[in-house]
């Protein structure tokens, strides 16, 4: 009876192995990669490991709602803003998977690292091409305002200061986004909401990364296959489709061919033999027109009506042809532009419509810029004075100087002071928009001499932290003097409706 007892109890226990063997079989099956491989572990791509993690889903709640916002905006401007908006969302969610990887994995090796941030990386890169590739559009400040801010995502990979640089970025997207609300305000409210959409993004952003990952990106410390970060490198969101005429820029055009003459010589050996010819004539002193015959009245065009209606279009020689060359032999002869440290100080010179950035490195460095049309220059750092002459169409920005910023000789140029300026000088300037930071907007000193169409922005204190609207103040132009007591006194005339 025993015997049998325990011979039930025995086949009892086996089928209870079994069963749990045949679960366990199952489950791993379910969890098999989809090429077939038998590798234990977690498809980070195909299942929801790591997508109820507190920290996924605080960043979810943080920043998911703004980035659906921001691309409603979008799609309401439509066009190249659309597509990058599209760009932006597709690096949110390549961020939210690196994050879910962080919450399975411990930190990678730096071999493996730069493989699970190929995504996020790829993303940016195409949203900076989208802006470099249309420059002529209207939307180009709306670009260039997501192009300079997206850099705020990056702080994954900074440590172990991410919130100050989160913080930076948006300042540099500030730039860029205070020129779409001065040329959007009064036309368009969705380029109004647009910004605010933007600039939430990374203010969430920046409140999430600073109340879960002070220090830098929070791996998990405990799970030591590092082999999960190595299958979510093969297994991540796919990588965004390229952007539209994004590639690489044309190269630039062949020289002019040289100029032939109807004898078949170049324009330079026709040139020599017509100023010899000329010269030659020149000596014959009053004998030069000996050679001119007598034009009758009949023959006189402004005379004669009828001539004027029946004479062609005058035929091109070789003389005019090299004529036509001379602008471009000028326009080659322009200087190529420059920008280099001598000493302490930066020269900036003759650029066009580009993106430059200086390092400062020393307080006592200084920065000039001359003779530069259309061209955006940041400057990284505290340096001593920055001074921009003859320039066109340019905006500077900055972080913070020790002495003062001039501009001299300009025509509707923008400067941004991201921390404090103790002074600002502006002579002989025609349109200046000088946008001032908090801290710089009480301890400033702004001087000008024969300006015009001088406006200062700052912001204002307001109970909405959303509100990231500037005043925008113009300087007076007008003023009105009087003799008093023998003395002159001038006031600024104002007008009253």
């Amino acid at each position: 009876m025993t015997t049998s007892t325990d011979l039930q109890s025995l086949l009892r226990r086996i089928e209870k192995a079994t069963t749990r063997l045949e679960e366990l079989a199952t489950k791993r099956a379910e969890a098999a990669p989809a090429g077939g491989s038998s590798t234990s572990g977690v498809d980070l791509t195909t299942s929801n490991a790591g997508a109820d993690s507190k920290v996924v889903l605080e960043y979810e709640a943080a920043v998911q709602p703004q980035i659906a916002k921001f691309v409603s905006y979008s799609d309401k401007i439509g066009g190249v803003v659309s597509e990058q908006a599209r760009l932006v969302e597709a690096l949110y969610h390549a961020q939210r998977s690196f994050i879910r990887i962080a919450t399975l994995t411990k930190k990678p090796t730096m071999d493996q690292l730069p493989g699970l941030l190929g995504p996020q990386q790829s993303a940016i890169q195409q949203i900076i091409a989208l802006r470099d590739a249309n420059r002529p559009s209207e939307y180009f400040d709306n670009l260039s305002t997501i192009a300079e801010g997206i850099a705020a995502f990056g702080w994954v990979a900074v440590e172990p200061t991410p919130v100050p640089y989160i913080n930076d970025m948006k300042d540099s997207a500030q730039f860029y986004a205070n020129r779409v609300l001065k040329k959007w305000r009064e036309k368009d409210e969705n380029q109004v909401e647009w910004v605010k959409a933007f600039l939430s993004t990374l203010r969430e952003l920046s409140a999430y990364v600073k109340l879960f990952h002070t220090t830098g990106l929070v791996w998990n410390p405990k799970d030591e296959d590092v082999e999960i970060a190595a299958r979510a490198i093969n297994g991540e969101t796919a990588a965004v489709a390229p952007v539209r005429g994004a590639g690489a820029p044309p190269p630039p055009p062949p020289p002019p061919p040289p100029v032939y003459t109807d004898s078949g010589e170049t324009d330079s050996s026709a040139g020599a033999t017509t100023r010899g010819a000329l010269f030659a004539d020149l000596n014959k002193g009053g004998d030069i027109t000996s050679g001119l015959r007598k034009v009758e009245k009949t023959q006189m065009t402004h005379k004669n009506p009828a001539l004027r209606a029946a004479a062609g279009p005058v035929k091109e020689t070789s003389h005019s042809a090299s004529t036509t060359a001379t602008p471009q032999q000028t326009q080659s002869k322009q200087r190529p532009p420059r920008m280099e440290l001598q000493g302490s100080k930066w020269e900036v010179e003759n650029y066009g419509t580009e993106h430059l950035t200086i390092e400062a490195t020393e307080t006592k460095q200084t920065v000039y810029m001359f003779n530069c049309t259309g061209t955006t220059l940041e400057i990284r750092g505290k340096l001593n004075g920055v001074a921009i002459d003859n320039c066109q169409k340019c905006g500077v920005v900055f972080d913070s100087l020790v002495a003062q910023c001039e501009i001299v000789n300009c025509k509707s140029v923008q400067v941004q002071a991201r921390e404090t300026v103790p002074a600002i000088q502006i002579d002989r300037t025609d349109g200046a928009q000088v946008f001032l930071s908090e801290a710089a907007r009480d301890n400033t000193q702004i001087t000008t001499a024969k300006a015009s169409e001088v406006n200062i922005s700052y912001p204002y204190e307001t109970l909405n932290p959303e509100d990231d609207n500037f005043v925008e103040q113009p300087i007076p132009e007008q003023f009105q003097t009087v003799v008093k007591n023998g003395k002159l006194v001038t006031t600024v005339l104002e007008h009253s409706s």
